[in-house]
């Protein structure tokens, strides 16, 4: 039987180096400060043995008291009432994310009051075909937070932004030996559609991109179980983006961003035989070097455009798009990916 109180002041602990740790800031436990750079914690850390610590994170898991990692070894666990669910359910006004990432779980805060949504899109030099993602952002405080302090990302000097384009290769080089890491963090959910039909600009701009977006999900009727599959994925895609702050910059002109945000709202929130959910679309008026959601998503098209480059799509899963919706606007059909949290 587990002490309530005990259990309490525990789980006040594991809610506080969750995001110390994350942060890089300064810890007290007991009589000592520990002053910890920027740490991803895994469960496992709150219960594992003392090692020869080469790091203030370390060195504060070697002084937990051997009570609290004896009830963390259970307490941590726990399905319905475990020190994880209560934080990523909400604790004391404390919210924590559980991510994985292959065979690794990690721990973060969530640093923000409600998700967001980032659209970006990145060129390829030698042609006019675009990369662009739309991106569910849970926590676009946290994970401005990974890129800035964890992989110290360099910032544009004039505007104080990230920017794909003037990372040099060794920054570059670092998100991609961490791309599903890095989606992990700033994603739940990520819709990637590779076309040239905004250079081509063939029929009205509002038509293509309803038809862009539709293309993604429309098509296989004949096939149950990739309708099915599509229907539930455009769901998906639909929740996330109903009745929260997209960010977009005006990269789909003529069609101003909040007719963007608009349009891929409504095309989700259409069913069939032309009935709708209810929907709310909600633009963020903020330009880039203002919108943390628009830089982060800068960053994801970035890594995806040049992961398509080199072929190497193993952790993004194709999705077969419509012809139809496009043939009379482009020769070329686009190429749709998506990727959704451990899936």
């Amino acid at each position: 039987m587990v002490d309530k109180k005990k259990d309490t002041k525990s789980m006040d602990i594991f809610i506080d180096i969750i995001e110390k740790a994350y942060q890089g800031t300064s810890l007290q436990y007991g009589k000592e400060t520990f002053r910890l750079t920027p740490t991803l914690v895994k469960p496992a850390d709150f219960h594992r043995k003392t090692c020869n610590a080469q790091t203030s994170y370390e060195h504060l898991l070697n002084a937990l008291d051997p009570a609290f990692k004896t009830l963390a070894a259970s307490e941590v666990y726990r399905a319905d009432t475990g020190w994880i669910t209560k934080g990523v359910n909400g604790y004391k006004g404390h919210k924590i994310r559980k991510i994985t990432v292959a065979e690794d779980v990690f721990l973060l805060p969530n640093m923000s009051k409600q998700p967001t949504v980032g659209i970006d899109t990145s060129g390829y030099q030698d042609n006019n075909t675009k990369v662009m993602v739309i991106c569910s952002i849970p926590d676009s405080e946290g994970a401005y937070l990974w890129l800035e302090e964890h992989l110290k990302l360099p910032k544009d000097l004039e505007k104080n932004e990230f920017h794909w384009v003037q990372l040099n290769q060794s920054y570059r080089r670092l998100l991609l030996d961490n791309f599903e890491l890095v989606l992990s963090i700033c994603c739940d959910c990520l819709l990637v559609i590779k076309t040239n039909v905004f250079s081509e600009r063939k029929g009205k701009m509002a038509t293509v991109f309803a038809n862009l977006i539709e293309g993604c999900f429309s098509g296989f009727d004949r096939v149950p179980s990739q309708a099915d599959f599509r229907a539930d994925l455009k769901q998906r895609f639909f929740r996330a983006v109903n009745r929260v702050e997209v960010h977009c910059d005006n990269d789909f002109a003529p069609l101003s961003p909040e007719k963007v945000v608009r349009l891929l709202v409504q095309t989700l929130a259409k069913q069939k035989h032309e009935c709708f959910n209810r929907y709310t679309p909600l633009l963020a008026s903020l330009h880039s070097h203002e919108s943390k959601s628009i830089q982060i998503a800068d960053i994801i098209a970035g890594m995806v455009k040049t992961v398509l480059e080199s072929k190497e799509v193993k952790v993004l899963n194709p999705l077969p798009f419509d012809a139809r919706k496009l043939q009379s606007h482009s020769k070329q059909l686009p190429k749709t990916y998506f990727w959704i949290a451990g899936e």
